[in-house]
C-alpha cells in the first residue's frame, strides 16, 4: 500500500465555507433542539433516562454535594446507588452547566441545576458540540475527496441519518459527543502522521481518553492512526510524531487522566473498587455465544440500515474501495465489524429506546468517509446518474427527517412489527 499522502493546505474560500458551515449546523441544532424542548426547559434535563445518567454529575458534584443518591443510578444492597453511566459527557457539559448556574443566580431562577437557564445553555453547549462535530467531520471527508464532495457528505451525514436525532431529539445522550471526540481523534491522528504537531498531539491524546471515559466500547477507536499507518515505519513514525513535544502530550494525558481518577474515586467509594463494571450491578452483559449482527442490521426493532437506508450505499463504496486498496477504507471497514460484532453480542442488542441503533453513530465521522466517495461518484456520472442519485437522496432524507419526528420509544418493544413501520411509511409517502 503506497505511504498516506499529506493534507491538502485549506484555500481561504474553504476555510470560510467550514465556518459557515459550523455556524449553520449549530443553528439548525440550537432550533431544532428549541423546537423540540423548548416549550418545558424544566423536563429537558431532568427526563429519566440515559440523558439524566450522563448529566446528574453536575447537579451532584456542585449543588447537593451527593454522589451516593444520584437520581438516575442503581440501588446497591450496600444502600448507596451506583450510576452505570461515567463523567465523560459531563465535563464536555461542564462549561455550559457553569453558565447556566451563573444565568439561574442573576435572574433568580432555582438553582437546582435543572431550571430553565441550565436546559438552555446546555442546548447552546450541544448545538456547539454539534457544529464542531460537522467541521472536523467536513476535514476528513476532505482529506480523502474534494472540497464540494465532502461538503455535500456533511449535509446528506446530518440530514438523512440517525444523526440527526442525536444532534436535535436527544442531545444530551453520549452519541453527539462520541462523534466529536472521534472524529478528532481520528482528524489528529492523521495530522500527527503528517508530522509532529503540538496542538494535534493535546487533541489526539486528550480526547482518546474522553472517547474510552464515555463509552468503552469504543476503546478499538484507538487502533485508527496505526492500521491507517499501515506499516511497521508508519507505526514507528506516528509515535515519533507524537512524543515530539512532550509538553502538549504530558499535558494533555494529565488533564485526560483528572476524569478518569475522579471516577476511579467514585467507584471505590461507592463499591470499595477503583475499577468496576458498573453495568454488572444489573447483571448486564455480553453473550458472545448468542451473537445477532442481522437483527442489529435488519430488525425492525432499530435496525441500523432498516431505519438509515443511506448507510446501505455508504457500506457498499466502503467495501468496494476497501478490496481495491484504498485508503483509509481498509480500517474504516474493520471499525464498522468490531461496532457491529459488540453490539450483536450484547443482551439487549436493539439498545433499548434507540431510533435505527444508536451506537453507530458513534462512528458517523469515519463513515463520512466513504460517504464522500459516493458523493464525488454521483458528481461525476452522467446527468442520468446524478439526476436518480438526487431524487433517491431527496426521498431518502425526507424519509429519514419524517420517521425521526414520528418515533417514539414504543417502536423498540415487541409490538412493533413491519406492518406498523410500513403504515408509518405509507403516510410518509402520501404526505400526511
Amino acid at each position: 500500500m503506497a505511504p498516506l499522502e499529506p493534507d491538502r493546505p485549506l484555500l481561504p474560500w474553504e476555510r470560510t465555507l467550514q465556518w459557515w458551515a459550523f455556524l449553520l449546523v449549530m443553528l439548525c441544532s440550537l432550533h431544532g433542539q428549541w423546537l423540540v424542548n423548548g416549550h418545558d426547559l424544566y423536563e429537558f434535563l431532568r427526563h429519566g433516562s440515559d440523558p439524566l445518567g450522563y448529566y446528574q454529575w453536575l447537579p451532584a458534584t456542585f449543588i447537593t454535594h451527593d454522589h451516593f443518591h444520584m437520581p438516575w443510578a442503581h440501588e446497591l444492597e450496600n444502600g448507596h446507588s451506583l450510576s452505570l453511566f461515567t463523567l465523560g459527557v459531563a465535563v464536555l457539559q461542564l462549561p455550559f452547566f457553569l453558565l447556566g448556574h451563573w444565568a439561574a443566580w442573576s435572574f433568580g431562577y432555582p438553582m437546582d441545576g435543572f431550571s430553565a437557564p441550565y436546559g438552555v445553555f446546555i442546548m447552546l453547549g450541544c448545538s456547539i458540540y454539534a457544529g464542531l462535530g460537522g467541521v472536523v467531520a467536513f476535514k476528513l471527508a476532505r482529506r480523502f475527496s474534494d472540497t464540494m464532495s465532502a461538503l455535500l457528505a456533511v449535509v446528506v451525514l446530518i440530514a438523512g441519518t440517525n444523526l440527526f436525532r442525536y444532534m436535535v431529539h436527544e442531545p444530551t445522550m453520549s452519541h453527539l459527543f462520541s462523534f466529536l471526540l472521534i472524529g478528532t481523534y481520528a482528524w489528529c491522528g492523521l495530522r500527527v502522521l503528517d508530522g509532529p504537531r503540538p496542538g494535534h498531539v493535546f487533541l489526539l491524546v486528550f480526547s482518546a481518553l474522553l472517547i474510552v471515559l464515555i463509552r468503552q466500547t469504543n476503546v478499538f477507536i484507538l487502533l485508527f492512526p496505526l492500521l491507517v499507518a499501515g506499516s511497521r515505519e508508519g507505526m514507528v513514525g506516528f509515535f515519533r510524531n507524537l512524543c515530539a513535544h512532550p509538553r502538549p502530550l504530558a499535558l494533555a494525558v494529565v488533564l485526560g487522566l483528572v476524569p478518569w481518577v475522579l471516577q476511579m474515586v467514585y467507584w471505590h467509594a461507592i463499591t470499595g473498587s477503583a475499577i468496576t463494571y458498573t453495568y454488572g450491578a444489573k447483571d448486564e452483559r455480553f453473550e458472545w455465544d448468542k451473537m445477532v449482527p442481522g437483527l442489529v442490521l435488519f430488525s425492525v426493532r432499530n435496525g441500523w440500515l432498516v431505519y438509515t437506508p443511506l448507510m446501505i450505499v455508504v457500506l457498499v463504496m466502503l467495501v468496494r474501495r476497501a478490496w481495491q486498496g484504498v485508503r483509509p477504507a481498509r480500517t474504516i471497514l474493520f471499525h464498522t465489524v468490531v461496532c457491529l460484532v459488540f453490539y450483536s453480542a450484547w443482551w439487549c442488542w436493539w439498545l433499548g429506546s434507540s431510533y435505527g441503533h444508536r451506537g453507530f453513530v458513534d462512528l458517523y465521522a469515519l463513515l463520512v468517509i466513504p460517504l464522500a466517495w459516493c458523493m464525488a461518484w454521483v458528481r461525476r456520472g452522467s446527468l442520468v446518474r446524478r439526476t436518480v442519485a438526487t431524487v433517491v437522496l431527496v426521498v431518502l432524507v425526507h424519509l429519514n427527517l419524517e420517521l425521526v419526528q414520528r418515533y417514539d420509544w414504543w417502536w423498540s418493544g415487541l409490538d412493533w412489527n413491519w406492518r406498523l413501520l410500513f403504515e408509518q411509511v405509507g403516510e410518509i409517502a402520501l404526505l400526511k
